[in-house]
């Protein structure tokens, strides 16, 4: 499962569904003709769902310590998957010779990304932390090239560039207090969330997995939580969880929408569309973030927003016609 040299692996694109509720092999083409159209509701739900939650999960934050507001929300997600599937008779776990990989994948994009990012989010304001948590296209595509996975198509790499330099205009040193170690470490660690998350999507995609959607997402997110536990427990004595209605009701929305149902829905998106080309579409999760960030917690929408808008959009559509 290592990701080995620039030779890598042939290029193979996964059907949505295979007999066995898992992947199948359907050829080399990553055209957008070839791409089921439900594939971008499923973007769209995720870029919805999620660009919401963070503003949500600021919001939390004043009632729960970051890491347990993890450990809370994954152990409730568990919760509620676990008797959903046995109530269906659907497996739990991934078969055997997939379990080591999917552990790797998941320590990175579940563990890894939810807890640099959530404490990222204690740190920095919310509209700017979904900005740099979610610039996984910057990483993804690089390695992705270097790992010799994607061709070097003309329209994907200006569409890249374009919508990349969107993404820039919310980093520019004018918005940040460079001279605050607190503030460059919670701006690091949402940068080093973004690269955990574009290396665990590399990985998802460098294999083809016999193992159910649901059996891969539940066992990334069972293992994920043994980690994230062993970190957060120790730290959270003497932390008190604040219980409220609000925080339940978030926390409620974690559970079931933005996690069991938004890493479910990420990697059917994976098993039809490189992590370069989806990342470049959820460039809009951020967009979405900020605007109900500034909403929520002030902050005014300068030609600045506006110009890196209209960046990421078009980015977006150059990265699709590749």
């Amino acid at each position: 499962m290592g990701i080995g040299g620039r030779s890598g692996i042939p290029h193979l694109t996964p059907t949505l569904s295979a007999p066995g509720g898992g992947e199948g092999v359907k050829g080399s083409s990553q055209n957008g003709a070839t791409r089921p159209r439900i594939v971008y509701l499923y973007l769209a739900i995720i870029v919805v769902s999620w660009a919401g939650n963070w503003p949500l999960m600021k919001l939390a934050l004043a009632d729960a310590p970051p890491l347990s507001f993890v450990l809370i929300r994954l152990v409730g997600t568990l919760a509620i998957m676990a008797p959903a599937l046995l109530a269906l008779r659907a497996p739990l776990l991934p078969v055997a010779g997939e379990r080591l990989g999917l552990f790797v994948i998941g320590q990175l994009q579940v563990a890894g990304f939810l807890i640099f990012s959530i404490i990222g989010l204690a740190i920095v304001p919310a509209g700017r932390a979904i900005i740099l948590a979610y610039t996984m296209p910057l990483w993804a595509i690089p390695i992705e090239l270097w790992l010799g996975m994607e061709g070097l198509r003309r329209w994907r790499l200006a569409g890249a560039a374009i919508g990349f330099a969107g993404l820039f205009l919310f980093m520019k040193p004018g918005l940040v207090d460079w001279g605050d170690p607190r503030v460059i470490g919670g701006n690091a660690l949402l940068l080093l969330a973004a690269i955990c998350w574009a290396g665990g999507s590399i990985l998802y995609r460098r294999r083809i997995w016999r193992s159910t959607f649901w059996a891969q997402t539940f066992w990334q997110l069972a293992v994920s939580t043994a980690v994230v536990a062993a970190i957060a427990l120790p730290g959270a004595v003497g932390l008190a969880v604040h219980w409220s209605a609000g925080l339940l009701a978030i926390l409620a929305y974690n559970w079931i929408v933005t996690t069991a149902l938004g890493y479910f829905l990420w990697n059917k998106v994976l098993s039809v569309m490189s992590a370069g080309v989806a990342g470049q579409v959820m460039a809009l999760t951020p967009i979405g973030g900020f605007l109900l960030s500034a909403a929520i917690f002030g902050g005014a929408v300068t030609a600045d927003v506006v110009v890196s808008i209209v960046l990421i959009v078009a980015g977006i559509i150059l990265t699709l016609r590749g």
